[in-house]
Formats: C-alpha cells, sequence, structure tokens
C-alpha cells in the first residue's frame, strides 16, 4: 500500500519514491508507488498533477486502498522516481478547501446551518447548506469568515487511531462511515472537522474569502465561492467592469449603478411610449386593411405583406380586422426572416390546415389550429411573388371550400 505523504505534510511539493506497479491503461500507463505525494480526486475536489521523472502524471485516483499515478509513459516496477507536484495548483485548491472549512464553521457557528455538500473545480468552488440563508445572512458569514482568515490561526492536521481518542474532541462535523485512523484537520480557535484532504498551514495563506453567488438548493443554500487569487481575479474583473459601464455613462464607479438604474428608467418610459405610438399606428393600419379587403361571398380577404413590423404585432393587428366573416393573412419582412399570421372570424377552414400551405411555399415551420396559427421562414428572394400565388390559393379556398 502506498504511504501517503500528504496526510501530514500539505505543503510538500517534491518527493522520492520507488515503483511497485505498472500497467496499461487507455492510452498511458497507471503508475503506483511505494510512497507519495500525489492527492487523488476524492472529497470533492480534483487530483494533484505534476511529473514522475520524465513521466507527466496526468490524473490519480484511488481503486480501494490502491493509489493510482495515470502517467503519459511507462515506469517499469523497482525504478526509482522523483516526484514533482504542481504545486501552484495544489496550493490553490487547498485555498478553496481549508476556505469551505472556515465558511463552514461560520455558517454553523452564526445559523446552525450544517454542511452538506461541497465541490472544487478548478475555477470555483461550492459550499452547500441544509438551511436557507439569505442575504444578510450571507455577508455575516463571510465577514466572520474573513475576520477568522485575517487572525492567521493555525491549521492542524492529525491521525487518531481509535474513536476513543476522538472523545472531548469538539467537531463541527463527522463524516458518516469512517472507520479509525481517522484524519481531524482543525482550525485554531475555531473549526475542527474529519477530512482527508490537504489545506494551508495559517489561515492567512487563504486570502481573501469571497461568496460570489448564494442560491436556494435542495431545501437549503448553495454558495459559489472563491478564495485567494480567485477572489481577487473576480474583484479585478468586477472593478473592469464596474470601470468600463462608468466609462460608458460618463460617470464614477461610485455613480455607476445610479446612471445604470436612471437610463433603465427611461428606457422603460421609452418602450411604453413606445406601445402606444404602435397601438394609435396599427388601428390606422387596421383601418387602412379593412378598407382594401376583398369581399368573397361575404367574406372579408386581406392578404398583406408589411415591412419590417415586429412579429409580436401581428396578432393584435389581424385581430383589429375581424369582421363578421373574414380571413387576415399578413406577412412581415424583418431582416433576414420572414414572420406570419392567418388568423379567421366565421368561416369552416381551420388556420391550422391552411398555414401548412404558407409553410411548404416559403420552406417555413409553423402552426396552430381553429382560427389562428401563425410561423416563420427564411425571407426569401421572391417573397413579393409568393404571397402572390399563396393570395389566389387564399381566394380559391374561400370561393371554392
Amino acid at each position: 500500500m502506498t504511504e501517503r505523504l500528504y496526510l501530514l505534510d500539505s505543503m510538500l511539493s517534491a518527493f522520492d519514491a520507488v515503483v511497485t506497479g505498472c500497467e496499461p491503461y487507455k492510452d498511458g500507463y497507471l503508475v503506483e508507488l511505494d510512497r507519495s505525494a500525489f492527492f487523488p480526486n476524492k472529497g470533492g475536489q480534483p487530483c494533484d498533477v505534476g511529473t514522475l521523472g520524465s513521466a507527466k502524471v496526468l490524473d490519480v485516483n484511488e481503486q480501494g486502498e490502491r493509489l493510482l499515478h495515470f502517467c503519459d509513459r511507462e515506469l517499469p516496477v523497482g525504478t526509482a522516481v522523483h516526484g514533482e507536484l504542481d504545486f501552484a495548483r495544489r496550493f490553490d485548491i487547498m485555498q478553496q478547501h481549508t476556505g469551505e472549512h472556515l465558511l463552514s464553521y461560520c455558517a454553523w457557528h452564526l445559523f446552525g446551518a450544517q454542511n452538506v455538500g461541497f465541490h472544487c473545480a478548478l475555477t470555483y468552488a461550492t459550499l452547500d447548506l441544509d438551511k436557507p440563508v439569505g442575504h444578510e445572512g450571507i455577508t455575516e458569514i463571510e465577514i466572520l469568515a474573513n475576520r477568522l482568515a485575517a487572525e492567521n490561526a493555525a491549521v492542524t492536521a492529525t491521525i487518531y487511531e481509535t474513536e476513543e481518542d476522538l472523545k472531548g474532541i469538539p467537531l463541527r462535523k463527522h463524516a458518516e462511515g469512517l472507520t479509525a485512523p481517522i484524519r481531524i484537520v482543525t482550525i485554531e480557535g475555531s473549526d475542527a472537522c474529519t477530512c482527508c484532504a490537504p489545506h494551508v498551514r495559517k489561515t492567512g495563506e487563504i486570502g481573501q474569502l469571497k461568496i460570489v453567488e448564494a442560491i436556494p438548493y435542495k431545501g437549503g443554500t448553495r454558495c459559489t465561492f472563491l478564495c485567494g487569487m480567485r477572489a481577487l481575479r473576480h474583484a479585478q474583473q468586477m472593478q473592469d467592469t464596474v470601470s468600463a459601464i462608468a466609462l460608458r455613462f460618463s460617470t464614477s464607479r461610485e455613480q455607476a449603478e445610479a446612471a445604470v438604474q436612471k437610463q433603465a428608467e427611461e428606457l422603460s418610459n421609452t418602450k411604453r411610449e413606445l406601445r402606444q405610438a404602435y397601438a394609435a399606428l396599427d388601428e390606422y393600419l387596421a383601418k387602412s386593411l379593412i378598407a382594401e379587403a376583398e369581399d368573397l361571398k361575404g367574406t372579408k380577404l386581406i392578404v398583406k405583406t408589411l415591412e419590417s413590423v415586429d412579429a409580436k404585432r401581428l396578432r393584435p393587428l389581424a385581430g383589429a380586422t375581424m369582421t363578421d366573416r373574414a380571413l387576415t393573412v399578413l406577412f412581415s419582412g424583418v431582416g433576414d426572416r420572414v414572420f406570419y399570421l392567418l388568423a379567421s372570424n366565421g368561416i369552416k377552414a381551420d388556420m391550422g390546415m391552411l398555414i401548412a400551405a404558407v409553410n411548404t411555399a416559403l420552406s417555413g415551420s409553423g402552426g396552430g389550429r381553429g382560427t389562428l396559427a401563425q410561423g416563420s421562414a427564411k425571407k426569401p428572394s421572391d417573397l413579393k411573388e409568393t404571397v402572390e400565388g399563396l393570395h389566389t390559393y387564399f381566394k380559391n379556398v374561400l370561393l371554392h371550400g
């Protein structure tokens, strides 16, 4: 069995070992060592990567008690190798994991919320709490965690050989299903819980802790957080974003939110005024369409192509043309698309059936039933001729059923 060097020395970045096993696997080899500082994919976080001599360690996993290093080349059994971790990756992940312990402690200390899930990816980390925590509570957790981190308390890992040895140790969390020996990670003056992963030596090494999102999740709260350089990069990105917005509005960063709010209100007012203007225009346009309608055995037929009329306007516009007996077919070319709507009143024809002819003629898609159907298609170069052909088709439907 491989001696796991990371259990008691998380800062170990290089070591010497002997290859005890090597077998082909996919496009590489699974290598076993007598001792290793490589942490596997475990405990909700990604593994270490690095090198073993001339071989690249691309992945590390546990299989029972075996620690398997997936390498890009063969390392014969008995070979002495020098292992080196990508320590920048290791340290980044340790910052996130130790930060998760501190955030979990603060959530438990302030609100009695238990950590029920943790996941650390290479760009973000999440913490799941078993209770709903609102915005103000999340802010409290974040502030306390950063205060505790600034105290630069010691972070230690201790292995206890029996459950009896654990008695009297106030654990925030004791993972279920563990059997002795059990590893406890302790943050001096605050947290203590079972954990298998590497951690920083002092809470000050976590750097800044920032909860960037907190959403309801399975009856509790899922927090997405960043620590250390991840938090710094996020802060820099947010500052750049706010600065760009402020520049766009010719104001300071402090006034950027007010400027955006003001524009949003102005835009809302403009949209309302535009809707009112369109309503007045469509009322006039509907009267014009009714005046141009063909009378076919007492049914008014309107087939009209409109330019750049928003598809959302077609339905109320067609509705305004409905008389006792009517069939209105409107087309609107917007950019490289054409939108169409069929509406009827007092006739036997089903619009879901009639739109099939329009879909075929325009190679479009759409549907409906009863008195209303709508669809769209890529705008053809011969739209005018196609609409004229459909006009004839609808006339025949009304004249001959």
